[in-house]
């Protein structure tokens, strides 16, 4: 049995049989989940996520709010106009008779 590589041919002289240079590392991704930059970095990513979902709920409010109004104001032009046509039909009634 064999334990350690040999060469068998001379073309193999030339291989590197340390598998050194088979591995790469991205500098940016050999960072633990310690690493102080890479939590800020995902803190900051965090921090824009909730920014993005306070405007979107900012928005929200200000839509329902304005609804608020609009309906609040169509129920007082329509309890106007009910007591107009009371009015009037009561101006009628009277005349009628």
């Amino acid at each position: 049995m064999k334990d350690k590589r040999t060469y068998t041919h001379l073309k193999e002289h030339a291989e590197d049989m340390s598998h050194e240079n088979e591995s790469k590392v991205d500098p940016k991704e050999d960072r633990g989940p310690l690493d102080l930059t890479k939590q800020i970095d995902g803190l900051k990513l965090t921090i824009q996520l909730y920014q993005q979902i306070l405007r979107d709920a900012q928005k929200q409010i200000y839509y329902w709010k304005k609804f608020s109004y609009e309906n609040e104001k169509n129920k007082n032009l329509l309890q106007g106009y009910k007591k107009v046509i009371e009015d009037l039909s009561a101006k009628l009634r009277r005349k009628d008779s």
